[in-house]
């Protein structure tokens, strides 16, 4: 099944674009689903596909390295969960959140790759609910805007918010780490 133009247009990314632009990039869009505990996007990977998430819940994780009496272990750190609110999941999560739940109508993850050739997943994405997604890949991506270039602009420029939006919360972060690793050196 094709995603339509409405679906399209629930995505943060593509919402300023016009009904038959949205209409476009969902004619190269297929709709499937998938269970709870099916993972979307590993951190580290390449990739050439957006997820557009339709209908869902999705949970964010990262890697992060910790120190252990034997020496350093990988583990994965929840940050953030992803849920649509039209439609609504089908189905209450699997696990409790333990990090906040961000509601929007959809939603879309791994947008660097509309951007970028090889773009490098920054996160894990696990779904904890049934999930209806779509894929949209750069080749796609890249022969609609091919065909109408006024699409380009304004989603690249949803990218690029997010990105700013995303490296302004790191840039705090790495503030508040480096706080208390000096905290850390004073006390001990």
């Amino acid at each position: 099944m094709k995603a339509t133009a409405k679906q399209i247009k629930k995505v943060n990314f593509f919402s300023s674009l016009t009904d038959q632009q949205c209409a476009s990039i969902a004619e190269m869009v297929e709709v499937v689903e998938c269970p709870a505990d099916e993972t979307l996007l590993t951190e580290g990977d390449f990739g050439d596909k957006m997820i557009l998430v339709f209908r869902g819940q999705v949970e964010v994780s990262k890697d992060f390295t910790l120190r252990a009496k034997d020496g350093f272990e990988l583990s994965q750190k929840p940050i953030i969960r992803l849920e649509t609110t039209d439609p609504a999941p089908v189905s209450g999560p699997k696990t409790e959140a333990v990090v906040p739940v961000v509601r929007s109508p959809a939603f879309g993850l791994g947008e660097f790759s509309l951007v970028l050739d090889k773009a490098i997943r920054t996160a894990h994405t696990v779904t904890t609910t049934p999930v209806q997604y779509g894929v949209l890949t750069l080749k796609n991506f890249k022969q609609i805007t091919d065909e109408d270039p006024t699409i380009a602009g304004p989603v690249y420029f949803e990218v690029a918010k997010n990105a700013v939006n995303s490296l302004s919360k790191a840039s705090e972060d790495i503030k508040n780490l480096t706080q208390a690793f000096f905290f850390a050196l004073l006390r001990g």
